[in-house]
């Protein structure tokens, strides 16, 4: 009896260690960057981010409404005055991409623009 009860704590202590999810890898830090949407112009005109790199635009519109719209990866929105509006994103393919304001917003509206600058991902040599 003894000899069956210990068999079926250590049965049951296997399969909880079995059933342990592995562990998760650290996420890569989120770099944050703040841009501006005002009167026919974003600031910074060119974001450069890595291939790869996890990154969170901070955008806010700080004289009317606006938009923000990069065709190429599917995003787009719409920027209230005064509220910050948060974009995440994560690009595997190094180019540029075009940036535009997607809302009408007067004269110098086709002219407001910007790009997204995503640079290929250094390699680390591998040791001899």
């Amino acid at each position: 009896m003894k000899r069956l009860i210990g068999s079926v704590v250590l049965l049951a202590f296997a399969l909880a260690v079995i059933a342990q999810e592995p562990p998760k890898p650290p996420e890569a830090p989120v770099r944050e960057i703040k841009v501006s949407a005002k009167k026919y112009e974003y600031s910074p005109e060119e974001i450069r981010v890595k291939q790869g790199e996890r990154v969170r635009l901070l955008i806010t519109a700080t004289d009317r409404k606006h938009g923000f719209e990069i065709k190429e990866l599917g995003i787009k929105t719409e920027l209230e005055k005064g509220k910050e509006t948060v974009v995440e994103l994560t690009i595997g393919k190094p180019g540029t991409y075009q940036i535009k304001c997607s809302v009408r917003c007067g004269f110098g509206h086709g002219g407001m623009r910007a790009q997204l600058i995503v640079e290929p991902a250094t390699e680390v040599p591998a040791s001899n």
